[in-house]
């Protein structure tokens, strides 16, 4: 039996090796219990990021001065939604984390040009195609009206329109769109492919958030603006084109900015970032990784889901493909959301090196300040996303020990929708991952062997003497 790994508190380096079994040879006992101690809870996750601190970022020039303290105060406590449309144009690459106001003023008018072009163009391919079916591909085969409703909704004065408002702004604009129309024609498509990504577009979009206000209603425009950003991307992206899934994420990034041109954007920046998990073999691969850490962190609850036929985990392919929206309401989706995107906790952060340093410091202290070659043993590929998994899993596993077969784990799954509290599984999901990095690091120096004499121990002992008085010298 796989030992568990409980500690006091998270910021305690010690670990403490614990083992309940019942007598059926699967420990009863959850091991995020274990994990984290009665003082990690909701309350320990911080207020929503504020207008007036997130202002405080920024320097005169508006440029962001620190990026890191942004991350991190988003992953502690999620963004006011009265400002969350600001931080999500430079969480999902909109803006350049170095830009200035003036400079995103620019951009931002180069980018309302350079969708209309990339829209515009796709347009303009299957219009001149010949296919007879060209114009149901290009205006939407669910609408009702005629040309299939709104395609241009507005809403909010185009920063183009500012920028026309003074003659350098109009021979600015001139120029920007000739540059847009440029990039426009060199991207890449393949009409075989937009023909068929449309068609599941068409499937897919008119049952899209159906139940909010955003879109709700026959012939909301916004479906169709929806439509439009999700065909305009798998144009001019052959390689990874549309798949399901996708019109979940966009919705929320329509919502969130209420735009379609920074949505496109955004949404385009997003999924250039995780296009290999819309891929067959890099879902698996995800998947894959998944099976792992939970076989490091919960042998018994992974073999006894074995048993059932399920554990390939097939059941949190929704999970991480949709960054567990079905799983929690808008709000606390939401939030989940932009915190896994804040990218603070990983385990190439610096809050993992941090972690791992801290943990090096102890066994070193423990090992009477003998040096010893450590190398990381952690899977730089376990995403954060994939602790949140397991902590989830491991959270029920209560109740999916009493499943018996694969049937009845999708059914608890599928209960478990809308019925996690996203602060406590955020705050269990952040102990886990930082146990992991601790005890990633002791585990390495329990593998090392101990200096096999007292002559080598005065060896190493030399070394470190000689390099701390900067001095060199030659070994045979």
């Amino acid at each position: 039996m796989a030992d568990g790994l409980t500690r006091r508190c998270s910021y305690d380096n010690s670990f403490e090796y614990v083992d309940f079994t019942d007598a059926s040879g699967f420990s009863n006992q959850s091991r995020i219990g274990r994990l984290i101690s009665e003082e990690i809870s909701s309350n320990s996750r911080s207020q929503p990021l504020t207008r007036k601190d997130f202002n405080n970022f920024f320097d005169t020039d508006g440029r962001l001065v620190d990026e890191h303290l942004l991350r991190k105060t988003i992953f502690k406590g999620g963004v006011d939604p009265e400002v969350r449309p600001d931080v999500w144009r430079f969480l999902y690459g909109l803006y350049p984390l170095t830009s200035t106001k003036r400079e995103r003023q620019l951009l931002l008018a180069e980018s309302y040009l350079k969708y209309e072009a990339l829209k515009q163009r796709w347009k303009s391919i299957l219009a001149q195609s010949g296919d007879p079916e060209a114009e149901s591909l290009i205006h939407a085969r669910w609408s009702e009206s005629e040309g299939g409703g709104s395609n241009d909704v507005v809403q909010r004065v185009s920063p183009v329109s500012a920028l026309a408002q003074t003659s350098e702004g109009k021979q600015q604009l001139e120029f920007m769109k000739i540059q847009a129309e440029v990039y426009a024609g060199r991207q890449e498509y393949d009409l075989n492919d937009l023909k068929g990504s449309i068609r599941v577009i068409d499937k897919d979009v008119p049952r899209t958030d159906k139940e909010l206000d955003y879109f709700k209603g026959e012939n909301n425009p916004m479906m169709f603006v929806l439509r439009d950003i999700l065909v305009t991307f798998a144009a001019f992206h052959p390689k990874v084109g549309y798949a399901q899934g996708m019109n979940d994420i966009l919705s929320r990034m329509m919502i969130v900015l209420d735009s379609e041109v920074e949505a496109f954007w955004c949404f385009t920046w997003y999924i250039e970032e995780i296009q290999l998990d819309f891929i067959a073999e890099g879902m698996v691969r995800k998947l894959s990784l998944l099976r792992q850490l939970l076989e490091k962190l919960d042998p018994d609850l992974y073999n006894y889901l074995g048993i059932c036929g399920v554990d390939d985990l097939t059941f949190c392919h929704r999970w991480l493909i949709l960054g567990f929206k079905r799983e929690f309401g808008f709000e606390d989706g939401v939030k989940l959301f932009e915190i896994l995107s804040s990218h603070y906790l990983e385990l190439h952060s610096l809050e993992a090196e941090t972690q791992k340093r801290l943990q090096r410091r102890k066994n070193f202290e423990q090992e009477g300040g003998h040096l010893r070659s450590v190398d990381d043993v952690s899977d730089q590929e376990y995403t954060f996303d994939l602790f949140v998994a397991v902590s989830i899993m491991m959270d029920h596993r209560d109740k999916m020990f009493r499943c018996t077969d694969a049937a009845t784990v999708f059914q608890c799954i599928a209960r478990l929708s809308m019925n996690i509290d996203v602060n406590d599984i955020l705050c269990k999901s952040e102990a886990v991952f930082l146990s992991y990095c601790r005890k990633s690091v002791h585990d390495c120096f329990q593998v090392i062997e101990r200096p096999s004499s007292a002559k080598e121990v005065l060896k190493r002992g030399m070394v470190v003497e000689m390099q701390v008085m900067g001095k060199s010298t030659k070994t045979s």
